[in-house]
């Protein structure tokens, strides 16, 4: 079994690494994702989901890069409905938890035309998961809100 010759830290870690390295990309030169007006990023229901939209609308902006010029004339607007979150406090199976988030992702045309629109779930590993903490720390919104929003942008482009 993989885990007993590498051990369970260094499997671990070397999957966070590889997360991490998908989550640096920058979507600033993709020629097909147009350039970006407004970013805007939403979530009710429970206290979670409410906390969570700047996270993940900071995350957008920062991958965007080049590509996001507020208010920029012609430029489509990234809208970001967020549905459902998890932040699990106890390891499944030993392995640690998994943090997700779900939600639906539509990028409008500065008309008003939907160009795209789809539903989106992402997963990480999560960290300062413990059952001492209370609850989710700003370091692991802001984890998973990286790879949110990665995976938004890898879609639409």
């Amino acid at each position: 079994m993989t885990l007993e010759i590498i051990g369970r830290r260094a499997f671990l870690t070397l999957g966070g690494s590889l997360v991490l390295a998908g989550c640096a990309t920058s979507h600033a030169g993709v020629a097909s994702l147009p350039v970006i007006r407004a970013v805007h990023v939403s979530g009710g229901g429970n206290l979670w989901l409410q906390t969570m939209p700047p996270f993940v609308q900071r995350n957008l902006i920062q991958q965007l890069g080049s590509r996001y010029e507020p208010g920029a004339r012609g430029g489509a607007t990234l809208t970001v409905q967020l549905t459902d979150i998890s932040f699990p406090t106890a390891s499944n199976a030993g392995f640690g938890s998994v943090d997700t988030l779900d939600g639906r992702i539509t990028l409008a045309s500065s008309s008003g035309a939907v160009l795209e629109s789809f539903p989106l779930f992402s997963s990480t590993a999560s960290i300062d998961a413990a059952p001492e903490v209370t609850g989710p720390t700003s370091r692991r919104y802001d984890w998973l809100a990286s790879s949110y929003a990665h995976w938004v942008l890898s879609k639409l482009a």
